[in-house]
């Protein structure tokens, strides 16, 4: 058996200049919120198995009236076993941008 591999996030709004509380992310079959500060420490349930996997930040709720252009932003991930991952979302309205963190 492989070496399971872990996920974390850290969404923030940069329009804004705040951490984005209350955005839904999805890894797999596991939906968590994000808390107050914008994170979720652990969306692998302690980890996952390494392969492809989909996380997807469902931001059109998180903007609710706001105009806005993404409703969901979904990005593909190859993970390797044992490793962590962390992968922060810079929103805003009509922009975003990820990448590995530490």
């Amino acid at each position: 058996m492989s070496p399971l591999a872990t996920v974390s996030t850290h969404v923030l709004d940069v329009a804004a200049g705040r951490p984005a509380a209350g955005v839904r992310v999805t890894l797999g079959t596991r939906t968590l919120t994000t808390d107050a500060q914008g994170r979720i420490a652990d969306l692998s349930e302690g980890g996952v198995n390494p392969g492809s996997y989909r996380l997807l930040f469902e931001v059109g709720a998180y903007f609710g009236g706001t105009p806005h252009l993404f409703e969901t932003l979904a990005l593909e991930l190859r993970l390797a076993e044992g490793r962590h991952y962390h992968v922060p979302l810079l929103i805003a309205p009509y922009a975003c941008s990820t990448y590995r963190g530490t």
